[in-house]
């Protein structure tokens, strides 16, 4: 991996976003600067200005700027690296137990249910909660996330059935990931758009640390004191872990208050009828209820897909994609008349936007396609332990931390992120396509490895680029829009991948066994197949053991293929984006990454 060059600084200019070069560089690639593809995104100041002045949160973030030093900024980075400690190390302790906990209850397919229905609550409620980080500040929302993922995480290990901790489980999906993005626009509010990938590296730095002690604290829980008592640690590591990062914006924000840059609420009055309705223009709360309401009724059949032994749904809930898809239609028609949007509609149409959706949703597709039961499939079929599933199934967190710092300096040093998509495509196509064959029982675990490796580069590569297309093309009073809108085509992708996943597993598994194992009545096998401790407990080389890995191979290959299909349509979508220089859109100002 290059090293960053000297002369790229960690921290950008204490001005503002601009590298202090008012002399326009040639684009990467190009002769001439006046080049027919050198798209440069002009944003209206007058525009800008009037929008930011209807969304206090957008003022606090910029008054917070302005009053910070670089060494505030710095100490307020180390406080994100505490609190992204405390998030991801969380999250490997729940992943590798995650199986263990749904197989207590005999619930082991379950998993891609529960995710689904978490993906669905968590991306739908990513665009309230940018209308309310836009409206009272990123601090607030900030910490209303972290209580709500600590609610979660302490009815976790409170669960005494399956539904209590697959309710749990949705309510703590929604908030982690509730923080996740609102700490991704703090850390935008505070980074220039050409340092914002390297900004967004040093934020996801802790996955270095935390995906090698992860399985092992996950693997000594379950050995030791038990998985219960490991969300309750998790619990309270998050939020004393919070409280430096929420302290500091606090502080600046007073301070910003004393100075006369960010001017005191005004003491609302009581509530009327046309104060209500105000709000409701001011939140778009229609556009929210279309856009809500029609990605509830496309994704619902995807659950029940997901969760179906036989694959089928009932016809009343099939035909509500045509309902959704109205709703979605609806809200489009909505937002190009509505007085306040919740996205502005030439946004929302443009090519940088739609094209960076529909990669999420593909990308996304395809990975929870492949990645459902991995880690179970590692340690029924290549004998792994947890810890060692463990590293392999989260080589993709780790590699990907490390890859961004290249992304974010190649990005840096040519002014462009097409190119590295383009040059991205073929490395995860490749990755996927090479898993068809290697995911098998007879493969040796280095070749699993080495396919996981070719999609960690190529699909972190893209995934950091299509964060840099929709934010080239926003200004800062929409940064918050367009990345909630990003957010949630990522989890539809990942509902869809989930559904696709459990509805191969729930299909080809039991199959599988029934066929391998003739002798054993359907109780047994269906104890089998929701049970990975029962799977686990036969010997390597039992022919019962010998059954179940014969069943995860086929199911595995399935899902790959699916994946691979799916990948495909990635070539679409960065194909119609924009080639725009990042250094042509001044977003933030004041002392910022």
């Amino acid at each position: 991996m290059d090293d960053i060059n000297s002369q790229a600084p960690l921290l950008g200019r204490e001005s503002s976003s601009d590298d202090g070069n008012p002399t326009r560089r040639d684009s990467y690639g190009s002769t001439s600067s006046s080049s027919k593809d050198d798209v440069v995104v002009s944003i209206d100041p007058a525009e800008e200005e009037a929008a930011v002045a209807m969304q206090g949160g957008i003022q606090q973030a910029d008054a917070i700027n302005q009053v910070w030093s670089k060494s505030v900024l710095i100490l307020a980075y180390s406080f994100i690296f505490l609190i992204s400690f405390a998030n991801t190390l969380q999250y490997q302790i729940m992943s590798n137990l995650m199986p263990y906990v749904v197989s207590e209850f005999s619930s082991h397919s379950l998993i891609p249910t529960i995710g689904i229905v978490a993906s669905i609550m968590s991306g739908i409620l990513k665009l309230p909660i940018a209308k309310i980080i836009d409206s009272w500040g990123r601090p607030q929302g900030l910490a209303c996330m972290i209580v709500l993922a600590t609610t979660g995480l302490v009815m976790m290990a409170a669960s005494r059935d399956v539904k209590t901790y697959a309710a749990a489980e949705v309510i703590y999906q929604v908030g982690i990931s509730g923080f996740t993005y609102v700490l991704d626009i703090i850390i935008a509010d505070t980074s220039s758009l050409k340092d914002r990938v390297l900004a967004f590296a040093f934020n996801s730095s802790p996955t270095l640390v935390t995906t090698f002690i992860g399985p092992l604290i996950a693997n000594a829980f379950l050995n030791g004191s038990g998985w219960r008592w490991a969300f309750a640690f998790s619990a309270f590591l998050f939020v004393v872990l919070s409280i430096p990062i929420l302290t500091i914006l606090a502080v600046n924000m007073r301070k910003a208050r004393a100075r006369g840059l960010l001017a005191k609420r005004p003491k609302s009055g009581p509530w009327t009828i046309s104060k209500f309705r105000q709000s409701l223009i001011d939140f778009d709360a229609l556009g929210i209820f279309l856009a809500a309401g029609g990605l509830t009724l496309i994704l619902v059949p995807f659950s029940l897909l997901g969760s179906s032994a036989n694959n089928s749904i009932h016809s009343s809930v099939a035909i509500t994609p045509v309902f959704g898809i109205l709703l979605v239609i609806a809200f489009a028609v909505h937002e190009r008349k509505a007085k306040r949007p919740f996205i502005r509609f030439s946004l929302l149409c443009s090519r940088n936007v739609a094209g960076a959706s529909l990669l999420s949703i593909t990308i996304f597709i395809a990975y929870f396609s492949w990645d459902g039961f991995y880690t179970s499939y590692l340690q029924v079929v290549h004998d792994l332990t947890l810890a060692q599933a463990g590293y392999i199934g989260h080589i993709y967190g780790i590699g990907s931390c490390l890859w961004s710092v290249v992304v974010g300096y190649l990005i840096r040093r040519t002014d462009r992120f097409k190119w590295l998509a383009l040059a991205a495509l073929p490395v995860h196509l490749l990755g996927g396509f090479l898993m068809i064959f290697f995911r098998r029982p007879d493969a040796n675990i280095a070749w699993v490895v080495m396919c996981q490796i070719l999609i960690t580069i190529g699909g972190s590569t893209l995934v950091m680029c299509d964060q840099m297309a929709v934010m080239a093309v926003a200004n800062h009073a929409e940064l918050a829009s367009v990345m909630a809108l990003l957010g949630l085509a990522y989890y539809i992708g990942s509902a869809i991948g989930n559904s696709l996943s459990g509805a191969i597993w729930n299909s080809t598994l039991p199959e599988m066994l029934a066929r391998q194992l003739p002798q054993m009545s359907p109780t047994e096998l269906a104890l089998i197949a929701s049970d990975l401790k029962k799977q686990l407990s036969y010997p390597v080389g039992s022919a019962v053991r010998t059954a179940i890995i014969t069943a995860y191979g086929q199911a595995q290959f399935r899902m790959c293929v699916t994946g691979v299909l799916v990948s495909l349509f990635e070539i679409l979508a960065v194909a119609i984006w924009k080639d725009v220089r990042v250094s042509s859109n001044k977003q933030v100002e004041g002392t910022v990454f």
